[in-house]
């Protein structure tokens, strides 16, 4: 025979024999793998629910009128307060709710807010809305009528009438 001959049969001998070793260790169940198995298809459901609730977060955000959500600040120079105050915008159903979260004066000191609701944006196109907004004035609180107007991004105009009392407030993003 020829060398070359020897040596090819000789390779396929060896990779026949390496072939069916590799093929009876995978054959052969051993504990530690199955669970390993186990394990893995655990932690794939797990990432399937956790895409799943992902896509349904998705699904509901409209990249429109959600960029409101987040904190809004607004200043007020009043007689009774001068300061800042922050509050929490957050997407509930179809509507927008806004809660008070902070108030700051004009030196800088902070106190938490009781987290009341204070505005119900009721419709939002992305440029106008409509809400109600919710007032206190001398011990009493008034529930009006409001219409917001985006400035930007991360401004918009809040203005309400009531009873020949008219005010506009700017909020701006904090």
């Amino acid at each position: 025979m020829k060398n070359a001959t020897i040596v090819f049969r000789s390779l396929a001998i060896i990779i026949f024999i390496s072939g069916v070793a590799h093929l009876i260790s995978y054959m052969t169940p051993k504990d530690d793998l199955k669970y390993g198995y186990e394990e893995s298809i655990d932690s794939y459901e797990n990432q399937k629910d956790s895409k799943n609730k992902n896509l349904e977060k998705r699904a509901n955000y409209n990249p429109e009128t959600d960029y409101l959500e987040g904190s809004w600040r607004i200043s007020y120079y009043s007689e009774d307060f001068k300061g800042t105050v922050v509050y929490n915008i957050k997407k509930e159903g179809k509507r927008f709710n806004a809660y008070s979260y902070q108030y700051e004066d004009e030196n800088g000191y902070t106190e938490q807010a009781e987290n009341s609701k204070v505005l119900t944006i009721k419709s939002f196109d992305g440029y106008k809305g409509e809400g109600v907004y919710t007032v206190q004035y001398e011990q009493q609180e008034y529930q009006i009528e409001c219409q917001i107007d985006m400035v930007d991004e991360n401004t918009f105009k809040l203005s309400y009438n009531h009873y020949g009392y008219s005010d506009v407030e700017t909020w701006k993003r904090q």
